[in-house]
């Protein structure tokens, strides 16, 4: 079949379909565009068409093609961890502002995708890489191989153990969604992706006060908190910091919400 009818009859949105169809055939997007008059060899339709099927169900596109970019950059993902998504680009860019040369670590890394993405754009970072999920710290290693970055693994359950070691900088995208609102997310969320790296309480806030109180004692002095929030929990979340944390203040990503709470160590 020739691959621009292999296109038309994915049943699938097309940006879906190209994404999938480069994984299949091993190329780059930018270059479909001159083989849509090929012909697709039949295992290449056979692929194609299994994924297709799969995504048809609501699974999603960076499972199946075990990839996602990320502040420009591609990680591995897998069913482990939550797939990075560009809101979390926020927290990023604050945090490399202040993390060239200091020890950071990466709380509730899944991925690693904050962590080693600020690495990559902070000179002489030391970085700690930490969750509770044993397969998705066996994910954030292999990113970190990927890209070259010297991270140690923490296996670590916040919620339930000391925080060890010292940092001078702390970020974290830990859980957030309300229990309830979990099963009305998108399928291709509340279907797929790990309830354990969702699920942050009856409010939702159920991780942020034992970061802050945990964070404020792992941290050196004037070190600094970023935490990814929800769009509508800056204002309590940014009042928990303020027992432990000074020069607070609300983040809001490109689409003006609230996305992250940062402060310095008082």
């Amino acid at each position: 079949m020739v691959i621009r009818t292999l296109l038309q009859e994915a049943g699938i949105p097309r940006l879906d379909a190209e994404v999938l169809l480069c994984h299949v055939l091993g190329v780059p997007r930018e270059k479909l565009l001159f083989l849509y008059n090929e012909t697709a060899a039949e295992e290449t339709a056979a692929a194609f068409s299994a994924l297709c099927e799969k995504r048809r169900t609501g699974y999603p596109v960076a499972y199946l093609t075990g990839e996602k970019e990320f502040f420009s950059l591609p990680f591995y993902v897998d069913e482990n961890t939550l797939i990075p998504r560009p809101d979390t680009e926020t927290l990023v860019e604050w945090a490399i502002e202040r993390a060239a040369g200091v020890r950071m670590l990466d709380l509730c890394c899944g991925t690693g995708c904050i962590g080693i993405a600020v690495a990559k754009n902070a000179p002489l970072t030391t970085l700690t890489l930490a969750d509770i999920s044993v397969p998705a710290l066996s994910v954030a290693k292999k990113n970190a191989e990927r890209h070259s970055v010297l991270a140690t693994l923490l296996h670590i359950d916040i919620l339930n153990e000391a925080l060890s070691g010292t940092y001078d900088l702390i970020v974290s995208n830990p859980p957030y969604i309300e229990t309830d609102v979990i099963p009305t997310l998108s399928r291709d969320v509340c279907a797929f992706e790990p309830h354990l790296a969702l699920d942050g309480g009856r409010d939702g806030l159920n991780f942020y006060p034992v970061i802050i109180r945990k964070a404020a004692d792992a941290l050196s002095a004037n070190g600094w908190l970023g935490l990814e929030i929800g769009y509508t929990q800056g204002e309590a979340v940014a009042c928990m910091m303020e027992p432990f944390f000074t020069d607070i203040r609300i983040l809001s990503d490109l689409g003006s919400n609230m996305r992250a709470v940062v402060g310095r160590k008082k």
